[in-house]
């Protein structure tokens, strides 16, 4: 069903690699997922792994691994971020991006999605270049359970439910219908316990995702700003 729309959402999606430097030599990983809104560079990510990013920390775009791996790497640019909403607006070098299409069409409950991203990436050497091996995208088809609005901390996140968690390494993975069209970003996890008087609890996991006019309102104000 998604065969078709993962074809073609895969050339705008990367995952968002950092490299921390400590006492006993750099640590690479990845920490999340971004993809392209323009193309000048502009992508959008969840703001949470990439603000404030911790001393000695820097993040890079390798490219659309696996498909595709950029040597030397480039180093990312903030452009803005949104802490409420958990958005970052970043930029890389042109000629690198492939713009994804979005809808502001209402999803509803019972909606076909498919999450996306690069979730428990293993970093090793790459017979290419870098350490990009064992970096694999990750496509999750799921359905859209409600209509939400969650707080999480001093997050606020607009959108839906969805059937299937969003795992560490998807955050800000786009949310894509059947015909490749983004419909949010993956942002978070919802787990919930419920009580049973005679075992032990139920717990439910659900993925969170932010609909595309949060993404919108961010896009829209810095991309006139933006040479």
């Amino acid at each position: 069903m998604f065969a078709d729309a993962i074809a073609s959402i895969s050339e705008s999606i990367f995952p968002i690699f950092f490299v921390q430097e400590s006492a006993d030599g750099p640590i690479m990983g990845v920490c999340g997922t971004g993809f392209f809104v323009d193309d000048r560079g502009l992508f959008v990510t969840a703001d949470h792994f990439m603000t404030p990013a911790p001393d000695g920390c820097t993040h890079y775009f390798y490219g659309n691994v696996p498909d595709n791996v950029l040597q030397p790497a480039l180093e990312i640019e903030r452009i803005a971020n949104d802490p409420q909403r958990d958005l970052f607006l970043g930029r890389v070098e042109r000629g690198y991006s492939r713009p994804v299409a979005s809808s502001l069409e209402p999803l509803r409950a019972g909606d076909m999605v498919c999450l996306s991203g690069y979730p428990m990436a293993l970093v090793a050497s790459n017979p290419r270049g870098g350490f990009t091996g064992n970096v694999r995208r990750y496509w999750q088809p799921t359905f859209v359970i409600d209509a939400t609005r969650t707080q999480i901390g001093d997050r606020v996140y607009d959108g839906h439910i969805l059937q299937h968690a969003c795992l560490p390494g998807m955050s800000g993975g786009p949310v894509f219908d059947v015909h490749g069209t983004v419909r949010g970003m993956g942002m978070a996890t919802l787990t919930r316990s419920i009580p049973d008087p005679v075992g032990p609890p139920t717990v439910v996991t659900n993925g969170i995702m932010i609909g595309v006019a949060e993404i919108h309102a961010l896009v829209a104000v810095q991309c006139g700003q933006v040479a």
